[in-house]
């Protein structure tokens, strides 16, 4: 039974079946990729026609960029939140690797695209991710340089190379746990890669649901 049959057409009002239309995208990028997934697979996700994706989404590009927006708003979100806020260095460093793995695991569609995006040398879409990666690169940054201020990080440590290798640490928490990495195989990978980022010896604690 194809997704279209399965799910019976209902009368959504422009912004609800713009937001749904935007979630089967989604879903659409995750399974076929940035580059190969196109308006009839995002029609045969909603169970409408493909002239319905058409009247939302233009071009492929229009739809591509609108799940790109999506990626990166939450991209954003998911690294401002996790290392910003009143938490001690090490406590936020933590947290963001915990939370891809977690996310990889309850918000796979996000994941997946996002892993694919990074991966797509592309010039029309990966300047756009560059320039993500720059600014997520900028907050990483920020918690490195007060981790220094604080006389917690060694007076030596480039903080710009420190974000950078943490944020791929985190991508590849994200694969790992999508290749079916146990719970123990990513504990040992999230502490080695803050111990190694911070550049001091500290054991790290992971939170108990994790």
């Amino acid at each position: 039974m194809t997704r279209a049959a399965a799910m019976p057409r209902t009368r959504l009002q422009p912004e609800a079946r713009r937001a749904q239309l935007l979630q089967c995208a989604l879903g659409a990028l995750a399974e076929h990729g940035v580059a190969r997934a196109t308006h009839s697979h995002v029609a045969e996700r909603a169970g409408v026609s493909v002239s319905a994706v058409h009247s939302y989404f233009r071009t492929r590009e229009d739809l591509v960029s609108a799940v790109l927006d999506e990626v990166e708003a939450y991209l954003v979100d998911i690294v401002s939140t996790s290392l910003g806020g009143p938490k001690t260095v090490h406590d936020a460093l933590v947290m963001l690797p915990v939370r891809f793995a977690d996310d990889a695991r309850e918000k796979p569609d996000m994941l997946k695209v996002w892993l694919d995006w990074s991966t797509g040398v592309r010039e029309d879409v990966w300047p756009r991710y560059m320039e993500v990666l720059e600014n997520l690169h900028g907050i990483a940054q920020k918690v490195f340089a007060r981790g220094k201020r604080e006389g917690l990080l060694p007076e030596t440590l480039n903080a710009r190379a420190a974000a950078r290798i943490y944020l791929g640490g985190g991508h590849t928490v994200a694969l790992m746990q999508f290749a079916g990495a146990s719970r123990r195989e990513l504990d040992a990978l999230i502490e080695q890669l803050v111990r190694g980022v911070m550049g001091v010896g500290p054991d790290v604690v992971l939170p108990s649901d994790f």
